[in-house]
């Protein structure tokens, strides 16, 4: 894999909103490979995508198993070691790509900007700067412990369309549907993406950052994140939801770095039969062989 990067963009009934989003992609001032990764949508948007021709590769699927499916999908289908996962109502600034990877290397796990907001129905962008980071930072290389304690509060959220990833994490991180513990919440797509980065910060000592709005935010009646702030019940849900993967991170990181938990499930790996034996072997009670 060369240092490349594939623009992976999940669409589902957004035909109108989703060639803006290609768009700006094909926009792009460094050479990018792009998919368009369609699961189940019964608008147009064949019709719609089938213009850019061999300039994208289009993935569709008849049927729609959820927004994971068709991230990872498309994902898995990329053949760069770095990804970029778009969503199909927001645009991309022309430099965003070539700003992000250059911030790449092999101790950094991912790379992130700021972001502004569009409105499609006006036309144009709303909010220049949406979280103002660089109040915070510059642009430049930082120590993940600094992200991870940021992420782990509920002060800070990283939308996989304002982040460079590797293509080898994002997919271990795509664990399409619930999580293995029930934690407290669930929310229709919500949550691998902030997963996504504590998992970058655990396995890599640094990340990046471009301090300044490379990527809009699409606003318009329909989007999950615009929806969920006007509705006092679905935002409660949507902070479980993530409050749950915060908690399966935590645990996850707990493991890893207390030895006793590794040893004990070691042992219990070996079934109760050798775990017994063994210990009869340890206090002298059992010849060994």
């Amino acid at each position: 894999m060369d240092k490349k990067v594939t623009i992976v963009i999940p669409t589902f009934n957004r035909a109108d909103y989703v060639t803006k989003t290609i768009e700006s992609a094909l926009n792009q001032t460094v050479p990018c490979d792009i998919i368009v990764c369609d699961h189940g949508s019964s608008d147009n948007t064949p019709e719609v995508v089938s213009k850019y021709g061999d300039k994208i590769t289009y993935i569709r699927r008849e049927k729609d198993f959820g927004p994971h499916f068709c991230w990872l999908e498309g994902i898995l289908n990329a053949k760069t070691e770095f990804v970029h996962l778009h969503f199909d109502d927001d645009i991309m600034q022309p430099s965003f790509v070539e700003k992000t990877l250059a911030l790449m290397s092999e101790d950094v796990g991912m790379v992130f900007c700021d972001a502004a907001t569009y409105d499609h129905n006006a036309g144009k962008i709303t909010n220049p700067v949406l979280f103002n980071f660089q109040k915070r930072w510059s642009t430049g290389i930082y120590k993940s412990k600094l992200l991870e304690k940021r992420l782990l509060k509920r002060g800070l959220m990283l939308s996989p369309a304002i982040c460079l990833y590797r293509k080898k994490d994002f997919v271990d991180a795509m664990f399409p549907g619930q999580l293995p513990v029930d934690f407290g919440g669930e929310y229709h797509g919500v949550g691998v993406d902030i997963f996504i980065s504590l998992l970058a910060c655990l396995r890599y000592p640094k990340f990046g950052i471009v301090a300044e709005p490379l990527a809009c935010f699409g606003v318009h009646d329909g989007s999950i994140t615009i929806d969920a702030m006007h509705d006092s019940e679905k935002n409660t849900k949507l902070h479980k939801a993530y409050d749950s993967y915060r908690k399966y991170y935590c645990l996850i990181k707990l493991y890893k770095k207390c030895v006793l938990i590794r040893c004990i499930t070691r042992f219990m790996s070996l079934g109760f039969i050798k775990l017994v034996k063994l210990f009869l072997k340890v206090i002298g009670l059992r010849k060994k062989g």
